[in-house]
């Protein structure tokens, strides 16, 4: 039931400045040496202490971020856990290398190139065209309980350390109560510190008791509409990881009432159960442990009850009314998030316009409700049709004819080179979350959709399948992308280009053949962007570039790029730099050429 945070009522708007006053220096704007609170470490709060000292940098002012959070992501178990699933999607694997933010192999601990769907009328394998690792399994702590000193880093802690490398300062303690000082919002931590803040940001969650450190506070806003969930984790061995799951995830099909989404994650040594949907308890997760089809992921002999780490976390299904007030934010899984996935996609994305909006658009009322709140609304509407979906996949669970129409069709679509592959890349997007809902339900209504489901129910006739192709060895390496050998080429001069590349570990070296001559122009290492010029133009490829040494190398679709540069402007930034920067470079080698010319 919603219920709202204790405190008088006051006006939903904040006055706002007058025509002639200037915007730095109003009170409910950040300026040079405004203090900035985040509450929560989580990928919501460093991502947008990241973004919003980004954001102040182009601004030119200087702003000073703390950042509370008590949990230490260096220790193992409930410690350094933030109660996640793990799973990174293809799009914001992307959309951070374009960013400049490249998951180490540290952090991902697993790199998924293929999701296998299991049903009771058999099991299939989608994988992606590129055969390239563009989703990353990983723990939001190091891992779970039991494991001793951990080799992995978490990905909460690495996030944490690029908002503090960007000047953030962590305050290792927990908060508990926020009231208002002099019109401002002061923390108080549970070690008797105080501090005023001109702006504060709550990212903590719905499995934090926020309404209880803001009760002295005087806002309308409602926490989200939470379930219980199930998290589960299994060691297993490395070996054991890869020998029967590979670097696919699995996600299962299955007639469990209540039951919305259930898949097991990859990871280092671990396998991570993952059960959504209305309040899940222990009778259908009994039942699904239970399934034939999830005993025969598991070696022989597995026990269900030898678990590792499990927690019930409450997840947000419904996004909090007033998610803002003047002088304070509410993000992350606290304010409005993804239904059911891609939960750390929607804080990057919604850390970026929060951001965006306190640096350039102020921190008043008015400012989030017409900067923050479409952002708000346009997630909530997708996480309707994402309900609408969900109801779709309910009904055909209890439908044995749709299903086998479903696993002919993606099949047929995964087995014949050239075949559009529709229904496949819907399903893809939806286990992964690297696509809108709107998006998913769109690709599924196409006419070649429907028409090739309608067949496939006429015929009845849907091939067996081959088991050997289900679980196929994945490559040692936990790093995201491709691993190409030394010599081996990327990238060919006067092919056409529809993509650029991030290089995620190793060196490439940059060539054009000029009347059959090769020239090498240059060497590129980790972080750096190339093929850039694809993005922007249809032209062919002007140069030729090859692994130097065993290099792993992530790609980025035009497609997908351009369409979150239509939405976020912004995420072009680091594609431009890159393009001045080579410019730069080559003005200064033809000066440096001209000037050897004029001396000789």
């Amino acid at each position: 039931m919603r219920h709202r945070v204790a405190g008088n009522h006051r006006p939903r708007s904040s006055p706002r400045p007058t025509a002639g006053e200037n915007a730095e220096s109003s009170p409910l704007h950040l300026h040079d040496g405004s203090r900035v609170g985040i509450v929560g470490a989580g990928p919501a709060g460093s991502l947008f202490a990241y973004f919003l000292l980004a954001s102040a940098k182009l601004a030119k002012r200087k702003i000073d971020v703390d950042i509370f959070e008590a949990r230490d992501f260096t220790r193992p178990g409930p410690r350094g856990c933030n109660m996640c699933g793990g799973i990174v999607s293809e799009s914001l694997v992307q959309l951070l290398a374009a960013e400049g933010i490249n998951l180490p192999p540290t952090v991902v601990q697993r790199g998924i190139d293929a999701y296998v769907l299991h049903m009771d009328i058999g099991s299939v394998r989608l994988g992606t065209p590129l055969r390239e690792k563009r989703i990353a399994a990983l723990y939001r702590g190091p891992g779970p309980r039991g494991g001793g000193t951990s080799r992995w880093q978490s990905l909460d802690g690495y996030l944490l350390k690029l908002a503090t490398d960007r000047g953030a300062r962590l305050i290792p303690e927990r908060v508990q109560k926020v009231t208002r000082h002099a019109g401002r919002p002061e923390v108080a931590t549970r070690g008797g510190g105080r501090q005023t803040y001109d702006f504060l940001t709550l990212a903590v969650g719905v499995n934090a008791a926020a309404h209880r450190i803001l009760q002295d506070l005087s806002l309308d806003y409602h926490p989200p509409r939470t379930t219980k969930a199930y998290i589960c984790e299994y060691h297993l061995g490395a070996e054991v990881i890869t020998a029967m799951f590979g670097s696919a995830m699995h996600v299962f099909l299955l007639d469990l009432p209540r039951l919305e989404f259930a898949a097991i994650i990859p990871k280092g040594d671990c396998a991570t159960v993952v059960l959504l949907g209305t309040d899940i308890d222990r009778e259908l997760i009994g039942s699904f442990l239970e399934a034939p089809e999830v005993r025969r992921c598991f070696p022989p002999g597995w026990d269900p009850e030898n678990v590792a780490c499990r927690c019930s976390p409450r997840m947000n299904v419904g996004g909090a009314v007033h998610p803002f007030a003047d002088r304070i934010l509410f993000l992350g899984d606290c304010g409005v998030t993804r239904l059911n996935k891609d939960g750390i996609g929607a804080a990057y994305r919604m850390a970026k316009v929060a951001a965006s909006t306190a640096v350039f658009e102020g921190i008043s009322t008015e400012a989030f409700r017409r900067h923050y709140a479409p952002a708000c609304r346009s997630m909530s509407f997708d996480n309707a049709i994402g309900k609408l979906i969900f109801f779709l996949t309910r009904t055909l669970r209890g439908h044995r004819t749709a299903r086998l129409a479903i696993r002919h069709v993606v099949m047929r679509e995964q087995s014949c080179r050239g075949q559009r592959r529709h229904l496949s890349r819907a399903l893809w997007d939806l286990f992964t979350g690297s696509a809108g809902y709107r998006d998913v339900l769109l690709r599924i209504l196409r006419p070649p959709v429907l028409w090739n489901l309608a067949r496939a129910v006429a015929s009845r006739t849907p091939p067996s399948i081959d088991h050997a192709t289900e679980t196929e060895t994945a490559m040692k390496s936990s790093g995201l992308g491709k691993i190409y050998g030394d010599g081996e080429t990327i990238m060919r001069q006067g092919d056409v280009g529809d993509c650029m590349y991030v290089i995620q570990e190793g060196e490439v070296e940059v060539s054009v053949d000029q009347d059959g001559v090769e020239t090498a122009l240059a060497r590129l290492g980790s972080g750096e962007l190339f093929g850039e010029m694809a993005i922007c133009d249809r032209e062919v490829r002007s140069a030729t570039i090859r692994a130097r040494g065993r290099t792993r190398i992530l790609t980025i679709d035009q497609g997908s790029f351009l369409r979150r540069v239509h939405e976020d402007p912004s995420l072009a930034l680091n594609v431009v730099q890159t393009m001045a920067r080579r410019i730069r470079r080559l003005n200064q080698e033809v000066a440096a050429l001209r000037a050897r010319s004029d001396s000789t």
